[in-house]
C-alpha cells in the first residue's frame, strides 16, 4: 500500500478507518453474535481433534501474548476510542513488526476458529479481519506520519506491517513496560473464553430442543 495519503483510495481507507477504531469492538461483537447463530463446535478433546485442538490453544495462547507484550510497551491509550500516540513505540515487539497488536489479535482469531473447528470460523474471521484493518492500519499510519514525521517514515522503511523481522530494528527505543496495560488482555481471554462457551451453550440448547 502507497504511503501517499493523497490517493482517493488510500484517503477513503484512512477516513473508513478513522470511523471504524471506535467501534471495533461492536465489530467484534457483531461478528461474535454471528458465530454464535451460525457455527457449530466440534467435540472438545475428542478423538481426533485433540492434537489439533491443542495446537489451537496454543496458537490462541500465543496470540494473547503477544498483545499483552505489545499493549504494555505501547501504552494504555491503545484501548481508547481514538487514534493516538503519545510517543513513538519501536521497542519491544514493535521492532519486529508495526502491527503486534494485531498481530496477536488475528493469531487469537484463527486460533478460536481452529478450536472451534467450523471452516465458517475461519471465513468469519477472514472477514472481520479483513474489514477492520483494511481501513484502521491506513488511518493509524497516516497519523502517525503527521505525528512523528522523518522518524516515523524512518521506522517504517526498516520494520514491516505484519511479518516480523528476526533481528529486533537497531534503531528501537527502550520503553518501560506498563503492567497495568498488558494485564488488560486478561479481559480478553475472558471474552474469547464466553464465547466459546456461549457456542456450546447454543448447541446444547439446539439438541434439547431441536
Amino acid at each position: 500500500m502507497s504511503a501517499d495519503s493523497s490517493s482517493p483510495r488510500l484517503s477513503a481507507l484512512v477516513g473508513l478507518g478513522r470511523k471504524l477504531f471506535g467501534r471495533r469492538l461492536f465489530v467484534g461483537l457483531a461478528v461474535a453474535i454471528a458465530g454464535i447463530e451460525l457455527l457449530v463446535p466440534v467435540p472438545f478433546f475428542a478423538e481426533g481433534h485433540r492434537l489439533s485442538q491443542c495446537a489451537a490453544i496454543l496458537f490462541a495462547l500465543g496470540g494473547l501474548a503477544l498483545r499483552a507484550w505489545g499493549s504494555g510497551c505501547a501504552g494504555r491509550h491503545t484501548r481508547t476510542g481514538q487514534i493516538e500516540a503519545p510517543q513513538l513505540v519501536t521497542g519491544g515487539p514493535f521492532a519486529h513488526l508495526r502491527n503486534p497488536i494485531y498481530l496477536g489479535t488475528m493469531c487469537l482469531g484463527f486460533g478460536m476458529a481452529a478450536l472451534i473447528g467450523d471452516p465458517k470460523a475461519y471465513v468469519l474471521a477472514a472477514l472481520a479481519f479483513v474489514f477492520l484493518y483494511l481501513g484502521i492500519v491506513p488511518a493509524e499510519e497516516a497519523f502517525l506520519r503527521e505525528q512523528f514525521g522523518a522518524a516515523y517514515a524512518r521506522y517504517c522503511a526498516e520494520v514491516p506491517r505484519f511479518l516480523p523481522r528476526l533481528r529486533p530494528w537497531p534503531g528501537r527505543a527502550k520503553h518501560t513496560f506498563q503492567w497495568r496495560a498488558a494485564k488488560g488482555e486478561i479481559g480478553i481471554a475472558l471474552w474469547a473464553t464466553g464465547i466459546y462457551l456461549a457456542l456450546w451453550g447454543e448447541e446444547w440448547l439446539d439438541r434439547v430442543w431441536g
